[in-house]
């Protein structure tokens, strides 16, 4: 899944300050995870968070997902759609503090 985020004002984010926002994605997305009720029903997942920056500073969210458990389908796919906008709003969270500081 991924989406774009057009430009809020930031200037052109180093590779670092990207890394370190995926590192801050990554456990955000995982303590919602464990919070999550289906949670117990995963029996393995992995998500790879990436961040990718434009020219003209539109970001790319992209999240892989590999999980595997006790959920249908449909659950499966719900979760993985709540864990994508949750990780949304956590980005743009992140980049309007940038922006604020």
């Amino acid at each position: 899944m991924s989406s774009g985020i057009i430009d809020i004002g930031l200037e052109t984010l180093s590779d670092d300050e990207l890394e370190e926002i995926i590192t801050g994605l990554e456990t955000k997305i995982d303590l919602y995870l464990q919070k999550n009720n289906q949670w117990k029903l995963l029996t393995d997942f992995g998500i790879i968070v990436s961040l990718s920056q434009t020219a003209d500073n539109i970001l790319t969210l992209i999240l892989d997902f590999d999980m595997s458990g006790g959920l249908s389908s449909l659950q499966l796919d719900e979760l993985q759609e709540d864990v994508y906008e949750y990780a949304q709003e956590v980005l743009k969270e992140e980049l309007i503090c940038r922006k604020n500081s």
